[in-house]
C-alpha cells in the first residue's frame, strides 16, 4: 500500500498539470516615431513601445485549501515591428497567496520596478525622461539594474489599514566590475570550490507603500547589494521617495531618489522628476519633467548631469485602446553624451558632447 502511495505522490510531481483558471494578457503598442540628435543624423521609423513595451502574458490561478491561492505568472518582452519579435522574460514567477500575503519566487519584477510604475505615468516607455537619466547607475526604476531580479524570493504583505510592505531579494546576481551591478543567472559559490574565496553576490530591496485618504499615495524603496570587492567591485546603495495627490483636474507626482557607492569618497547620485497628469474628456494632457545630480567623485564616472521632458496627449479610444502623441526631449552637461531619447539609445558615440536629442512619437496602445 505505502509503495502504491509513494507511485502516485510521483507521478503526481512529474505528469501533466491538472487545469486551472488561465488568462492570456498583453499589450501592443506601436509607433511612428521621429528621433534626432545633436550630430547626428535624424530618421523615422515603426518603433515597438512608443508609450509601453509591448509584451504577452499569461496568468494562472488555482484555490488552494484555506482560502490560498496558487498563483503562476509568465510575461515576455514582444517587439511588434520584427520578426524576432518574442524577447526576454518580463517575469516568471510562481507564488502562495493567502490572508498572511503573497510569496513568490522566480525571475521577478521588483517592488523597485512597482514604485517608478506608480509614480511615473510615462514608466516604461519611449518617452520617459525619469528613465533616461537613472538607466544604467541607480539601482530603482522600471529599466534600472534591480527593476527585474533572477532567482529572486519575495514576500508582499496584505492592506494593513492602507499600508503594503514588499520584500524582494535575489539569490545570485552577476556583477560587473568597477561599475554598477547587473543582474544575471550566475550560480553564485555552486561553481566555486570549497576553499575557494566567496562569489556570491545578492541584492535585498524593501519598500512601503500608503494608501491614505483624500487620494494621496506615498511609497518609499530601499535597495542595496552585497558582495566581494573581487566580484561586485563596488557595493550600491539606494533611496527612492514617491508622492501623487489627485486633485481632481490635475493629478500631481513627484520622485526623489539616491544612490551610492561604496567606492573611495563616493558621493551621492541624484534624480528626481515632476509629473502633472489633466484629465480632458476621454483623454489626458501628461507633462513630466526629470533631472539628475552626478557627483563627479560618484565611483563610476565623472560628472555627467542630465535633465528631460516630456508633454503627451492621451486619447481613450475605449477601456482598452488609447491613441496617443508625444514630444520628448533630453538636455545634458557639456562634457558628456550621456543621455538620449528612447532610453539613450542614440549612438553615444556619435552624439556631440552636450548635445541635446529629441523625439516626436504617434501611436497606438491596445490592452488585452
Amino acid at each position: 500500500m505505502q509503495k502504491k502511495l509513494i507511485a502516485l505522490a510521483i507521478a503526481a510531481a512529474f505528469s501533466a498539470p491538472a487545469m486551472a483558471d488561465v488568462t492570456m494578457y498583453g499589450i501592443v503598442d506601436a509607433a511612428i516615431v521621429n528621433a534626432s540628435g545633436a550630430g547626428q543624423k535624424s530618421d523615422t521609423l515603426a518603433y515597438s513601445g512608443g508609450l509601453s513595451g509591448s509584451r504577452l502574458g499569461a496568468k494562472a490561478a488555482e484555490d488552494l485549501d484555506n482560502g490560498m491561492k496558487a498563483v503562476v505568472v509568465l510575461e515576455y518582452a514582444l517587439d511588434t515591428q520584427k520578426a524576432d519579435g518574442v524577447g526576454n522574460a518580463r517575469q516568471e514567477m510562481l507564488a502562495v497567496a493567502g490572508g498572511f500575503g503573497t510569496v513568490a519566487t522566480g525571475y521577478l519584477q521588483t517592488t523597485g520596478y512597482d514604485w517608478a510604475v506608480k509614480f511615473d505615468p510615462t514608466s516604461g516607455s519611449a518617452v520617459s525622461p525619469l528613465q533616461n537619466v537613472t538607466k544604467g547607475r541607480f539601482l530603482i526604476g522600471a529599466v534600472a539594474i534591480a527593476a527585474r531580479a533572477p532567482r529572486a524570493i519575495a514576500y508582499i504583505s496584505p492592506d494593513l489599514g492602507g499600508v503594503t510592505v514588499a520584500l524582494n531579494h535575489t539569490t545570485s546576481m552577476q556583477a560587473v566590475a568597477p561599475a554598477a551591478p547587473a543582474f544575471g543567472t550566475d550560480l553564485g559559490n555552486l561553481t566555486n570550490t570549497s576553499a575557494g574565496a566567496n562569489t556570491a553576490t545578492t541584492a535585498t530591496l524593501l519598500s512601503a507603500t500608503y494608501t491614505g485618504v483624500a487620494n494621496l499615495v506615498v511609497g518609499g524603496v530601499y535597495a542595496a547589494t552585497s558582495g566581494t570587492s573581487a566580484t561586485l567591485g563596488v557595493n550600491l546603495t539606494d533611496m527612492a521617495l514617491g508622492a501623487s495627490y489627485d486633485l481632481g483636474v490635475v493629478k500631481l507626482m513627484g520622485t526623489y531618489q539616491t544612490t551610492k557607492t561604496s567606492a573611495a569618497n563616493a558621493q551621492t547620485d541624484k534624480a528626481m522628476s515632476f509629473t502633472a497628469v489633466a484629465p480632458v474628456g476621454p483623454g489626458a494632457a501628461v507633462f513630466t519633467y526629470a533631472k539628475n545630480t552626478i557627483a563627479s567623485t560618484s565611483g563610476v564616472g565623472g560628472a555627467d548631469n542630465g535633465n528631460g521632458m516630456t508633454l503627451a496627449w492621451l486619447q481613450g479610444l475605449s477601456k482598452t485602446t488609447t491613441l496617443y502623441a508625444a514630444y520628448s526631449k533630453m538636455n545634458q552637461d557639456a562634457d558628456t553624451r550621456a543621455y538620449s531619447v528612447i532610453g539613450n539609445a542614440l549612438s553615444a558615440a556619435s552624439l556631440d558632447l552636450g548635445g541635446s536629442s529629441t523625439l516626436v512619437a504617434v501611436g497606438l496602445k491596445k490592452s488585452f
